[in-house]
């Protein structure tokens, strides 16, 4: 601002008369600009219907392309506006609602490192895993009854308004009570649904081909024991699991997931003396499917707590 003022002082000291043709400040110049005003009023305000729809409606499909082409707004400006709205909230919605299956039920796990599971998962002949050849071995020994562990899982608090979920639960004879010769009562505490679980460096080497990632449905949550006991000074550990397979076999959807889960023990002194040691650290990678149905079509599995 300072400056401008000694500009005009010295022009007005050099041509003192020239200062009286303010006729070149005619209203026509102001009227001029009066009209630029009002033009940039068009495009926010949208008083003219048919040009400024057009112009928002067709600048995001040909991005800076057509604005000068306004034979074309006036016609195609209200044909497009709606359909190309109303299509792209169908393909959102379509997209944003995937079809997956809960991780809610019973489940019989299988830990990757049983040789006859890693052979069918993946031959020494194949390229790429087969998870169906892996999904019928599986099967073979489920109608067994035969298994490392079993879980049962609940609704997570995303799908449940409930404050106070049920957890889920464990049973493995590979975690075992020493004193009693019995599976730990494992409990499967503060649930959480992810799009994608995120496994540790050291968990993702326990799997035989590196786990799957996007895979849209995925459950984390850890593990504790149920109740209290007077062997055992400390105890818990991480159950992670996600879908990593989908097929189709005569209509029906069928499923193979993968995950890891681990439960360590520290024991007491009454555990050590009766020569137990300190605890026990077990964690393994496993697949998993969901359990049979019996014959009035409800799961066999693990009860839930």
């Amino acid at each position: 601002m300072p400056p401008r003022k000694t500009a005009a002082k010295a022009t007005s000291k050099k041509a003192p008369r020239k200062k009286v043709a303010e006729p070149k400040k005619t209203t026509t110049t102001s009227n001029k600009k009066a009209p630029a005003s009002k033009k940039r009023a068009h495009s926010p305000d949208g008083e003219c219907e048919p040009e400024v729809e057009a112009e928002a409606e067709v600048d995001p499909a040909t991005p800076a392309k057509a604005p000068p082409r306004k034979r074309v707004k006036r016609s195609a400006a209200p044909s497009k506006e709606e359909p190309q709205a109303s299509v792209g909230e169908v393909m959102e919605q379509s997209t944003t609602k995937p079809a997956h299956p809960a991780l809610v039920g019973k489940f019989d796990i299988y830990a990757i490192e049983l040789p006859f599971l890693a052979k069918a998962y993946l031959p020494t002949s194949a390229s790429e895993p087969e998870f169906g050849a892996l999904y019928d071995t599986i099967l073979t020994y489920q109608a067994k009854s035969d298994f490392t562990a079993r879980c049962v899982l609940p609704a997570s608090k995303e799908d449940s308004d409930k404050e106070d979920d049920k957890p889920g639960r464990l049973s493995s004879a590979v975690l075992e009570n020493p004193m009693e010769g019995m599976p730990w009562d494992i409990a499967l505490v503060d649930l959480q649904r992810v799009e994608s679980v995120l496994f540790l460096a050291k968990e993702r080497k326990e799997f035989a081909t590196p786990p799957r990632t996007n895979c849209g449905a995925g459950i984390e949550d850890r593990t504790v024991l149920e109740d209290s006991n007077c062997g055992v000074q400390s105890a818990g550990g991480v159950f992670r699991m996600q879908r990593a397979w989908t097929g189709d076999r005569g209509g029906e959807n069928i499923e193979v997931f993968e995950g890891y889960l681990s439960f360590d023990v520290v024991y007491s002194g009454m555990y050590r003396r009766k020569g137990h040691g300190s605890g026990q650290k077990i964690g393994f990678s496993f697949w998993a499917v969901r359990a049979r149905k019996g014959a009035d079509g409800s799961e066999i599995g693990l009860a839930q707590a």
